[in-house]
């Protein structure tokens, strides 16, 4: 049994998060393959896996058991950029689960050189989570971002934290001042909030019951992994690339920036870096430099700043760029 203590002034920072967490519905996506769970809803995820799947991609599965998810797989808009944050993950939160995972069974030699720190496994790390990713999430991002956000405020209309936390999940159970669940493995656990507060993460491939992460470091809030309520089948719809003309323009993050922008409407920085998989004050750089040269324009709501679209970037997402030299050489 998990039991999460609540203290004064965390029921007033319980809230639900607006967006998927990609890197965790990564690493869930990959626990669920481990675990052998069968779902009519994910059948054909599985046979688009099974029909892209790359062997070496499996090395992955080196790094989870039935009751051990890695938190350290790092998931970014672009796949490239995914590769170098994995890679690059600081060595005591790799140490840490690797070493959780080697008293379940033996470490393989992959995963005993990415506990070691081994340059080239770490290579290998980020490379084959990288393919993954293209492989099992980015075909499926706009499906779960939908998923997700429409969890987000089905949740947010409960308004009260009491009826949100007592409607989580049937196997939860909430009584001031204790949520409390059933673990895998039938052990006693209890987390103390301290004032942190709790982030509900809703999640598409998360498992049947839910799951605490980041709780351990006191400077970080924790999260609860709940699934969310998905309605059919879910299937493979790319979001549209950006052209390798407009990429070379602008670059691969503004081109993905623009093209967001572009399909999803108006956004906010906070929106659009979540979109990216980027920081918000890298958003913000690139939502900057994009005003700047006329492609969108910046409003503002209250004190969100928000960016929209103008007929000059439409135009150069179409490919219809107007004329512009066409005026001096008539005059």
């Amino acid at each position: 049994m998990l039991r999460i203590l609540f203290g004064a002034d965390d029921l007033a920072r319980v809230r639900v998060a607006e967006r998927p967490d990609m890197s965790m519905e990564l690493s869930l996506s990959v626990h669920a393959l481990v675990n052998g769970l069968r779902d009519p809803r994910f059948e054909a995820w599985r046979d688009h896996l099974r029909a892209s799947w790359s062997p070496r991609t499996a090395l992955l599965f080196d790094l989870f058991t039935p009751s051990a998810i890695p938190e350290f797989l790092t998931v970014r808009r672009d796949p490239g950029a995914t590769e170098s944050a994995t890679a690059a993950t600081p060595e005591a939160p790799l140490r840490e689960h690797l070493r959780a995972v080697g008293g379940e069974r033996q470490l393989s030699a992959f995963a005993r050189g990415v506990a070691a720190g081994e340059r080239r496994a770490r290579e290998v790390l980020g490379h084959v989570t990288a393919e993954y990713q293209t492989q099992a999430i980015d075909p499926y991002r706009r499906q779960i971002e939908t998923i997700v956000t429409t969890e987000h405020g089905r949740r947010r209309r409960l308004t009260e934290p009491d009826r949100v936390l007592g409607s989580l999940h049937p196997a939860v159970s909430w009584r001031r001042p204790v949520l409390s669940f059933p673990l895998a493995n039938g052990c006693r656990h209890d987390v103390r909030l301290d004032g942190r507060g709790l982030l509900l993460q809703p999640c598409v491939f998360g498992p049947r019951r839910p799951v605490i992460a980041r709780f351990e470091d006191p400077s970080q809030q924790p999260v609860l992994l709940y699934p969310a309520r998905i309605g059919g089948p879910l299937r493979a719809e790319p979001e549209p690339a950006p052209s390798r003309t407009l990429t070379a323009l602008l670059g691969q993050t503004r081109a993905a920036a623009l093209e967001s922008v572009a399909v999803h409407g108006p956004c906010s920085t906070k929106e659009l870096a979540a979109r990216l998989g980027v920081s918000t004050a890298s958003a913000s750089e690139h939502a900057t430099v994009l005003a700047d040269s006329g492609l969108t324009v910046k409003g503002r709501t209250g004190r969100t700043v928000t960016h929209r679209l103008t007929p000059l970037g439409e135009a150069l997402l179409a490919g219809h760029l107007p004329a512009l030299g066409a005026g001096r050489e008539s005059a």
